[in-house]
C-alpha cells in the first residue's frame, strides 16, 4: 500500500495496520505527551465516522502510559466526556486539560465532539454521542477501554446529554457493549421545561428557539430530552456538582432530590453562594472549586466501581 493511501485511512485502521506490522512501538508517531501530565499519552482528532475530516465527528484519546504502551492487552476504566456549550458551541479541545487530569488518575478518557445547533438538532447531538461511544467500545482493546467500568460525563448541556444517555441505557432504549458504572455531571440542566424560567442568561433564548421550531410538539420534545423523564430506582449512580453562585444550580439540586427519592446512589457537591470560584464553567478554571469537585468525583468513582485504578 502506498504512503499516500495509508494517510487517507481512518486513524484506528492505520493504527491497527501499524500494530500488526511493527508491534506497539509502531504507533509511537501517533501518540503525544504533555509535560504537565507526563504519565498520560494522547492521540487527537480520531474520526468515529467515515467523514474523517469533519472535526465535529472526532474524538481525542487520553490514556495512562501503562495502558497506552501495551495498547492491545491492557485496559483501564473509561470516561466518555461530552462538552458543554448550550448545544450550540464549544469544542473538545477546551477540555484537554480536564481529560488529561482524569487520565492521570488511571482512566482512559474519550473526549468527544459532536454536531450542534443551529445547523443540527438535539437528536443529531444525541446520536453523534451514542455513535462515538459505540465506535470506541467496538474497538475497546485498541483504545485500552475496560468495558466493565464505564462512565459518561459532561458539563452544562453536556451534562444534560450524559444524563440522558445514561437514562436511556437504563430504560433499554439504547444498549452498550459494556457496563455503565455511573454518570459524572457538572452544573447541567435536567428538565428542559425549566428553560423558560431558570435564572441563566442563555436558557430563555434557547426556549424561544425550541418553541418556534417545535410549536405544538414542544411538550413532547422536552419530555424526550429531559433526563428527569428517565429516573427510576435503576438509574445509574451519579456524581453531581454545581455552585449556588451559578443561576443553573437549581437544576442540580432538583435532580439530586429526584434521584435520592428514587433510591439512586448519588454523591452531590453543591457549593454555597459565597463560593465565587464555583460559578458556571468552573471545571475549566483554576480554582479551589475545580480541585474539590475532582477530588470528590474520583472518590465517588472508585467507591461505586470497586476498582483499583493506579
Amino acid at each position: 500500500m502506498s504512503k499516500d493511501k495509508k494517510q487517507n485511512l481512518p486513524l484506528d485502521v492505520l493504527a491497527e495496520l501499524m500494530l500488526n506490522r511493527g508491534g506497539t512501538k509502531a504507533v509511537a508517531p501517533l501518540i503525544k505527551t504533555d509535560k504537565r501530565t507526563p504519565s498520560v499519552r494522547s492521540i487527537y482528532n480520531i474520526p468515529y465516522t467515515l467523514d474523517a475530516k469533519n472535526r465535529f465527528l472526532q474524538f481525542d484519546w487520553h490514556c495512562p502510559a501503562r495502558v497506552a504502551e501495551k495498547i492491545q492487552n491492557a485496559t483501564a476504566p473509561t470516561v466518555f466526556y461530552i462538552h458543554g456549550g448550550a448545544w450550540s458551541s464549544g469544542d473538545k479541545k477546551l477540555y484537554s486539560r480536564l481529560s488529561k487530569d482524569i487520565a492521570e488518575q488511571g482512566y482512559t478518557v474519550i473526549n468527544l465532539n459532536f454536531r450542534y445547533l443551529p445547523e443540527h438538532n438535539l437528536a443529531t447531538h444525541y446520536h453523534d454521542c451514542v455513535k462515538c461511544i459505540n465506535y470506541c467500545l467496538s474497538k475497546a482493546e485498541l483504545f485500552g477501554i475496560d468495558r466493565n467500568h464505564l462512565f459518561i460525563a459532561g458539563d452544562s448541556s453536556g451534562a444534560n446529554m450524559a444524563a440522558l444517555i445514561g437514562g436511556r441505557i437504563n430504560a433499554n432504549s439504547f444498549k452498550i457493549k459494556g457496563e455503565l458504572a455511573g454518570l459524572l455531571l457538572f452544573y447541567g440542566i435536567y428538565d428542559l421545561n425549566n428553560l423558560s424560567t431558570v435564572d441563566f442568561h442563555i436558557c430563555n433564548a434557547l426556549h424561544k428557539g425550541f418553541e418556534k421550531i417545535k410549536g405544538a410538539g414542544l411538550k413532547e420534545f422536552y419530555r424526550v430530552y429531559s433526563p428527569i423523564t428517565y429516573i427510576s430506582k435503576n438509574y445509574p449512580p451519579c456524581f453531581i456538582t454545581a455552585g449556588k453562585v451559578d443561576g443553573l444550580h437549581t437544576e442540580s439540586t432538583m435532580f439530586v432530590e429526584k434521584l435520592k427519592n428514587a433510591g439512586v446512589k448519588t454523591c452531590s457537591l453543591i457549593f454555597p453562594e459565597n463560593r465565587k470560584d464555583a460559578r458556571h464553567a468552573f471545571v475549566n478554571l483554576n480554582g479551589k472549586a475545580r480541585t474539590e469537585a475532582l477530588e470528590t468525583m474520583f472518590e465517588f468513582m472508585e467507591k461505586i466501581s470497586n476498582y483499583q485504578y493506579k
